[in-house]
């Protein structure tokens, strides 16, 4: 353009395709036509001939219902048709004014480019500027100015079309609206499952239909990124019920355990995956509408005595659907689901002697998380309850870590206390803890003091609130000659001396039994019962002492071995010759200075001692005079004795194998052994 005119503004056709619209317009036509011969063949079906009765009302209810949607299709359908064919003509104008503007452009910067070589051509050719110079400048500014005013109106041009191009959308979206439905991409799932609401008929063979299709899918030998797609496609019917009942049909509890074990396989802590969302939606939703669908889910079993590692993956995947389900705020009703499935990992976990996550990797989430979460979102106390129902779950939750702390199972127990079956929980509670606490047992006391320090309270109020469960272990222990007890009144009774080695739960449940003993709950052997309470409370005392005892014990071998074996055994074993002795004198000083000689020395138990006038005191205080004629005093005292001989005298703890490691022969050192070091008080 010899250098002066500007380069053309770009006018370009609007984005989109005008033949692709009027197809559009075409099918859109096709199907109103076919809505409203619908609806004109569908008014005169009213009434099926021949049919009589329930079936002749529920044809009748069924045309009734076809004849609404399809005169509201048939309505959308016009609607749409004639706003879309209104579009239609606002693009075939803009794109006649672009086509012109574009031919008015080309011919205004040809003439321009001619005209204005005319001017400053033969100028040019003998060197200098000539006459036409300023001329020339003036037309190309003439031509620029006219593009510019071209341009712009291109540009309203266009975004009349886009706003035009909206208020189509938003007459559509509203058109099918009374269809339950919307415009969006992959909004035909939702809008399948509302007409299928509508037309029962037809929607139950459609939604059977396509859950077949579902479960044949995800059931089929799929690589994991074409597992992922079909679960991505599913997921948009997953909140429909009947789909939801079909697909877990067709699965069994067979095909979801499966599953569940791919989910556990490629589990990498997270809910965002395709898989574990469709799961999750599937198990709110059929654990909402409670037929068939969650009936398969609880029918899924984990066997607890299995070694199999696929068992403990199909665990893991339980955990990460229920960690889906609480991300999600499921519903209350799957919270009967996690406490089902969790019984059965807690099970599997106390078979087994470690969790899901120890048997696996390490870097999978605890599924006991998961279905805490469940459980206590749910704020369904007879969950809770069936959780926390047996002694063997209190056991394996109590006796494990929390890296995230206890807070959950805390709540459940608070949730449990309301549950119809709160008793049998609290019953529970304290066989779990009474456990390995029978002077002389060889059991392990499996409860963790740092879970008990954040459960206790909770169990406790749980406790206090039952006392048909606490009487009759006090009644039974205060009626008892030594070793007469029931294992599990044993237990339960030491796990209730357990529960009271803290200060804050004594008195809540001391004050709660005091209460119900007053109030006739013992009836007359009432002074006996709280003569074993306070002998109870007695033991707890002595318990304390012992518990921490214990774990002061452990801490010592352990730091005992560390020494044993990375110091003294290396240089035991190096020192030979006349510097023997000495060395080992100056080893077992240097292990006493450090504490690393497995010694262990509390000082003696400084606790409060109870005693028969104790209960005594107590029981009057409790009970007043007299019982039905009985002084209070002496049976108190004879309650408190008995029960006392029953729980037996605690003592510190016989050191285990690995307390005698210094009395092992050293290598190549032949008889020379070191004195045991005695734990002393």
């Amino acid at each position: 353009m010899n250098g002066l005119l500007s380069p053309p503004a770009p006018l370009p056709d609007p984005p989109g395709s005008l033949p692709a619209l009027d197809e559009l317009v075409g099918q859109l036509a096709s199907a109103g036509y076919a809505a409203g011969l619908t609806v004109h063949l569908l008014g005169s079906a009213g009434v099926v001939p021949g049919w009589q009765g329930a079936d002749a009302d529920a044809a009748a209810a069924e045309v009734a219902a076809a004849t609404a949607v399809a005169g509201e299709l048939h309505a959308a359908l016009v609607s749409a048709w004639t706003r879309l064919g209104e579009h239609r003509e606002v693009w075939q104008r803009v794109l006649a004014r672009v086509a012109a503007l574009r031919e008015q452009q080309r011919a205004d910067f040809a003439d321009a480019a001619v005209r204005i070589g005319v001017l400053v051509g033969p100028a040019l050719e003998r060197g200098d500027p000539g006459p036409g110079e300023a001329a020339a400048q003036e037309l190309a500014g003439t031509v620029a100015t006219a593009d510019d005013a071209r341009a712009a109106e291109h540009r309203a041009l266009l975004a009349a079309l886009a706003e035009d191009a909206a208020d189509t959308a938003r007459l559509l979206a509203a058109a099918l609206g009374s269809l339950g439905g919307d415009v969006r991409p992959g909004s035909a799932a939702q809008l399948t499952a509302r007409l299928a609401a509508r037309l029962p008929g037809w929607g139950e063979a459609a939604l059977a239909d396509l859950g077949g299709q579902a479960a044949g899918e995800l059931s089929g030998r799929l690589t994991a990124a074409e597992l992922e797609a079909a679960a991505a496609r599913w997921t948009a019917y997953a909140e429909v019920p009947a789909f939801v009942e079909e697909v877990l049909g067709r699965l069994g509890a067979d095909g979801v355990g499966w599953l569940l074990t791919v989910l556990g396989t490629r589990a990498t802590g997270g809910q965002d995956d395709a898989l574990t969302a469709l799961l999750a939606t599937v198990v709110a939703t059929a654990t909402a509408a409670g037929g068939r669908g969650a009936q398969v889910l609880a029918a899924v079993r984990l066997d607890r005595d299995d070694p199999d590692g696929a068992v403990d993956l199909a665990g893991i995947g339980m955990g990460l659907v229920l960690g889906g389900v609480a991300a999600r705020g499921g519903p209350v009703t799957a919270a009967g689901l996690a406490a089902g499935w969790g019984r059965q990992l807690l099970d599997r976990e106390g078979a087994q002697g470690a969790g899901a996550v120890a048997r696996t990797a390490a870097t999978l989430p605890d599924p006991l998380v998961g279905v805490l979460r469940v459980v206590v979102a749910g704020g369904d106390p007879a969950a809770a309850a069936r959780l926390l129902g047996t002694a063997r779950s209190w056991s394996t939750l109590t006796s494990r870590s929390w890296p995230d702390g206890a807070a959950d199972l805390a709540a459940a127990v608070r949730l449990a206390a309301g549950a119809p079956t709160a008793g049998q929980v609290a019953a529970a509670g304290l066989g779990a803890l009474g456990q390995g606490l029978a002077p002389g047992s060889t059991d392990r006391v499996v409860v963790d003091p740092e879970v008990l320090a954040v459960v206790g309270a909770p169990l406790a109020d749980l406790v206090a609130g039952q006392p048909d469960v606490v009487v009759p272990l006090l009644a039974a222990a205060s009626d008892a000659v030594p070793g007469a007890l029931a294992p599990e009144t044993d237990a339960a009774l030491r796990g209730l001396a357990h529960l009271l080695t803290d200060a804050a739960r004594d008195e809540v449940v001391t004050t709660a039994l005091a209460a119900a003993l007053a109030g006739g709950a013992a009836g007359t052997a009432a002074p006996a019962v709280a003569g074993g309470h306070v002998a109870v409370q007695e033991h707890a005392q002595r318990l304390t002492y012992a518990l921490e005892f214990s774990r002061a014990q452990s801490r010592a071998v352990d730091v005992q071995m560390v020494w044993t074996i990375g110091v003294d055994l290396p240089v035991t074993v190096l020192a030979r010759g006349p510097a023997e002795d000495l060395v080992g004198a100056v080893l077992d000083g240097a292990a006493g200075l450090l504490d690393a000689d497995g010694e262990v020395d509390l000082g003696p138990d400084l606790g409060r001692v109870r005693t028969a006038a104790d209960a005594q005191r107590w029981a009057v205080q409790t009970l007043g005079g007299g019982v039905a004629g009985a002084p209070v005093g002496a049976a108190a005292e004879e309650g408190f004795t008995a029960a006392l001989q029953a729980l037996g005298t605690l003592s510190p703890p016989e050191p285990g194998p690995l307390d005698w490691v210094d009395d092992l022969p050293f290598p190549d050192q032949g008889d020379r052994q070191q004195p045991r070091k005695i734990p002393r008080r």
